[in-house]
């Protein structure tokens, strides 16, 4: 089936899914410029992620306790409240809070979710009762599909003042081809069994419209394609 991955605030408890945007779950499936899930991911950078220590974690790799990322040991030290010590992506999974649902791209699918929800609340169903989304069960879609994702020139590094624009930055394979449709950021920030550790992992991202003054904004970006 391969590894699943999701992106993860750890500094709100709060994540959006690939799936819900009708995406695949792997780390490449959802890297083409531009798509609904990305435009999500960017507006809540630009919102209320802003400033925040956000990653695109796979489902099968644990946290080490000696790990000296400070993302990833915000989340190993969430693992041990939880008791899940090291399991990242099941503390994530059942405390954190999917806000995939405030956008309209995600609808069909947490729609369908959320009915299961409710159903499984009315029948006292004691094995499937977690509320992912966070909904209130009197008022379940108050505030849900709301929100239609932005893009910005821009996709910023603040920790490393780096700096990409999909006009000015060449993406680039390992064998130096071109990529043309292809978005870094999931493969920069991708933390999981199946590849390296993403360059980015760890450090404070951010989008905007305008070049930050003093920051390198890059030529080229080669990812592990």
């Amino acid at each position: 089936m391969g590894e699943y991955y999701m992106w993860v605030n750890v500094d709100r408890k709060e994540y959006i899914s690939p799936n819900d945007f009708n995406y695949g779950n792997k780390r490449w499936e959802s890297m083409y410029r531009g798509n609904e899930f990305l435009n999500a991911l960017r507006e809540l950078l630009s919102e209320e992620w802003k400033g925040d220590h956000v990653f695109f974690m796979g489902d099968e790799k644990g946290i080490s306790a000696d790990t000296e990322n400070e993302t990833l040991r915000i989340l190993y030290l969430d693992s041990v409240a939880f008791g899940y010590p090291e399991d990242g992506f099941d503390t994530v999974c059942e405390s954190y809070k999917n806000v995939s649902a405030q956008f309209k791209a995600a609808e069909a699918e947490a729609r369908k979710e959320i009915l299961f929800y409710l159903e499984d609340l009315e029948q006292g169903n004691p094995y499937n009762t977690y509320n992912e989304y966070g909904v209130d069960a009197a008022a379940p879609f108050d505030g849900l599909f709301t929100r239609s994702g932005k893009d910005f020139l821009y996709t910023i590094n603040y920790t490393k003042k780096l700096c990409y624009s999909f006009q000015k930055t060449r993406i680039m394979s390992l064998d130096n081809k071109e990529l043309e449709h292809s978005d870094p950021l999931p493969i920069l920030m991708a933390y999981g069994r199946v590849s390296d550790t993403g360059a980015w992992v760890g450090d404070i991202i951010g989008v905007s419209n305008e070049l930050p003054d003093g920051y390198d904004l890059l030529e080229e970006i080669h990812i592990d394609w």
